[in-house]
């Protein structure tokens, strides 16, 4: 398993990654700003950290990209936003390209505010899958020519309202249509977030929130290229968290995943090279893969 750290152009990224010195790094990649990323690819290839992208796309008018919601526009948008993407990963020789493929409704998202905002109708689940599928179709066989890993990520059964960071949005969450992992997980390699796979549940009953990530996390393991180490805490109400894993509520019984739950999940993948490893958190990127390191070698 290789472990690496996020970066993108709003962080301090230059320092991060020489504080780290990481196997690989993933972008936060945003598509409409492809060109400047070139000075992050040029570093990681003068100082040979291999490199993911986590895609992210908008609309001009802030609509999140939706690869399921029947807007001929909209699909179109999505889907060439995603194909820049992938592009960009083989023009840089990138080895994945990670995305949200969105869902039954349409949402609007407002980055300096920290804010989701659904609108229009929400479509049956089983019509979007549909869509998704065929989608996805193209998506996949175009990433595959280009000699790029397609991963899709699993999610939260709902959206953290505002704000994101903290754990105030998580009391008033929102939904914006996302998959869950029973709908995705039988379409395309995994990129597993442990915290988004554990809000696939809404439920007072740890054990119920724990049994299912287990479930899912070992039923996936062979078709799971990418893992983030997340956790959530009470409420178990289908949003995500993204605490550090240094916290002290990591070592609790409050934490879905905790401390010694995340070292059990990994033991599956940390003898596998074609797996990568990072944590996505709040804050202190270098501090957080420093955590990871350890509880990896915990586990060695």
């Amino acid at each position: 398993m290789q472990l690496g750290i996020k970066v993108g152009l709003k962080s301090d990224w230059k320092s991060d990654l020489e504080a780290t010195r990481p196997q690989f790094c993933e972008f936060w990649f945003h598509s409409g700003k492809i060109h400047e990323y070139n000075p992050l690819f040029a570093y990681c290839k003068a100082n040979n950290i291999a490199v993911g992208l986590h895609y992210w796309g908008t609309m001009p008018d802030g609509t999140l990209s939706n690869l399921a919601y029947p807007d001929p526009e909209i699909l179109k948008n999505s889907r060439q936003l995603i194909k820049n993407t992938i592009d960009a990963a083989a023009k840089h020789k990138s080895i994945y390209v990670n995305l949200h493929t969105a869902g039954s409704t349409l949402a609007k998202v407002n980055f300096e505010t920290e804010e989701f905002l659904p609108f229009g109708s929400q479509i049956p689940n089983h019509k979007a899958l549909i869509i998704l599928k065929e989608s996805l179709q193209i998506i996949s066989g175009y990433a595959k020519n280009r000699g790029v890993c397609l991963t899709v990520e699993s999610t939260p059964a709902r959206a953290l309202g505002t704000p994101w960071t903290g754990k105030a949005g998580r009391e008033k969450p929102t939904f914006i249509g996302e998959f869950l992992v029973s709908d995705l997980e039988k379409i395309l390699p995994i990129d597993n977030d442990l915290g988004h796979t554990a809000g696939n549940i809404i439920s007072e009953n740890r054990n119920a929130v724990k049994d299912y990530l287990f479930s899912v996390v070992r039923r996936l393991a062979p078709i799971t290229k990418l893992i983030h180490v997340s956790y959530v805490v009470k409420p178990y109400n289908g949003t995500d968290y993204h605490g550090c894993l240094y916290y002290d509520e990591v070592h609790s019984l409050s934490a879905v995943p905790n401390y010694n739950e995340i070292k059990e999940l990994l033991k599956l993948f940390v003898t596998r090279n074609d797996v990568y490893a990072l944590v996505e958190p709040e804050k202190d990127h270098p501090g957080n893969f420093v955590a990871l390191q350890k509880l990896v070698a915990e586990i060695s």
